[in-house]
């Protein structure tokens, strides 16, 4: 699990590396190598599965459908963790059930 987390309520959190996308890619990156070895095929190797792609740890108020993200918060926030799991040579991912809102809040009248 390499979501980015940064709402304490959200129920998975406790999986992750916290909020930071660097420290999320440092580990996201050495779970991979460590899973998987050298060589998948070694007896001692496990298929890494990456999960959840993409910003499912994006969730607000614990609400995991639909996480508010602005259009650069996948890129730079939500991202790179699997980023690093591919470059690290992720053999598979699990995808989110979430949807993506890919727009800023919506202005109320009078704010």
């Amino acid at each position: 699990m390499v979501d980015i987390a940064r709402d304490p309520r959200w129920g998975r959190i406790a999986e992750g590396a916290g909020e930071d996308p660097y420290l999320g890619s440092a580990m996201a990156a050495a779970r991979v190598r460590g899973f998987q070895g050298k060589d998948l095929r070694a007896p001692d190797a496990v298929m890494a599965t990456v999960k959840h792609f993409a910003a499912y740890g994006g969730a607000e108020a614990a609400a995991t459908t639909t996480p508010w993200t602005s259009r650069a918060h996948p890129a730079e926030i939500y991202l790179p963790p699997f980023r690093a799991a591919v470059d690290a040579g992720a053999g598979s991912f699990m995808t989110s059930f979430n949807e993506m809102a890919a727009s800023e809040p919506r202005q109320t009248a009078g704010s």
